[in-house]
């Protein structure tokens, strides 16, 4: 196929919950990570998530043979783990994109009671459990995807986001802060390497080195526009023998970089006016 398209993701509400966070408020990620979109895509082609809890090993120490490593990989993420994506955080004012948003979306806490049953029992007898989370208010994504293989799951997630159906309701985190997208574009691209100019990425990257050192200074300032600089540690992918997350540092910045910085996987959308750049991963 060798197609890039992005598309604008939308929900009034999200939770993309930090696994390392649960006293006393659940915390979540700012951006959206690769595993959470493929997540979101799997639901949109039809794919089933996460059944069961991953099977351990007895043995400490030994290894999961192929059978049991089978087992710890959802079927949406085996399917879709090889597309190279990219993310860039967005905010909409009258349908048009706001030139200075820095990226960090506005947050809030919810407070309510987990009544589930397993989620309540104690030592003491029944109880209630209170549940704390920060959730993110009204968060775009503008999520490119280069599909560079030919076969029948890409064909029908390139559809389905094309024509905008959906198999399964997608959502961000929790199932019901439901998603949806609009602003299907297809982009012509090439790659791009750094020449002789400083060069502005305009997606999040994975930050190989320091970026304070590398940004280049701007001679002027518009007025009204402030320079931003933003960091998170983001999941990239699962560690799929102990399907835990593994993580990458992130960056999203409007300033120029040195042609110096090194950072890989960059593309350039060519059909779109000035040129951005994107780094896929």
């Amino acid at each position: 196929m060798n197609k890039l398209i992005s598309i604008d993701l939308h929900a009034d509400f999200g939770c993309l919950k930090k696994p390392d966070t649960n006293d006393p408020v659940y915390l979540t990620f700012n951006m959206l990570h690769k595993p959470s979109l493929l997540g979101i895509f799997g639901a949109i082609v039809g794919l089933d998530g996460f059944s069961q809890p991953p099977p351990k090993s007895k043995k400490k120490g030994r290894q999961l043979d192929d059978h049991e490593h089978q087992k710890t990989v959802a079927p949406y993420y085996e399917a879709l783990k090889e597309l190279k994506v990219s993310v860039r955080p967005i905010q909409k004012e009258n349908g048009v994109c706001n030139p200075s948003f820095n990226g960090n979306f506005s947050k809030t806490t919810l407070t309510y009671n987990n009544s589930v049953g397993y989620a309540n029992v104690q030592e003491k007898g029944p109880t209630t459990l209170m549940v704390t989370e920060q959730v993110l208010i009204n968060p775009i994504y503008r999520c490119y995807v280069l599909f560079d293989k030919d076969n029948e799951i890409y064909q029908r997630l390139f559809n389905n986001l094309k024509n905008y159906e959906t198999e399964y309701l997608p959502y961000l985190g929790k199932n019901e802060f439901s998603v949806w997208w609009d602003n299907w574009k297809e982009y012509g691209f090439e790659k791009f390497e750094p020449g002789e100019q400083p060069f502005r990425i305009n997606s999040i990257f994975i930050k190989e080195q320091l970026v304070t050192k590398s940004k280049v200074r701007q001679p002027y300032k518009i007025a009204g526009n402030t320079s931003f600089m933003l960091f998170e540690n983001l999941p990239i992918g699962y560690d799929e023998e102990l399907m835990q997350y593994e993580y990458r540092p992130f960056a999203y910045t409007d300033f120029l970089l040195s042609q110096e910085y090194q950072i890989g996987q960059l593309y350039q959308l060519t059909d779109v006016e000035p040129n951005e750049i994107i780094q896929l991963f």
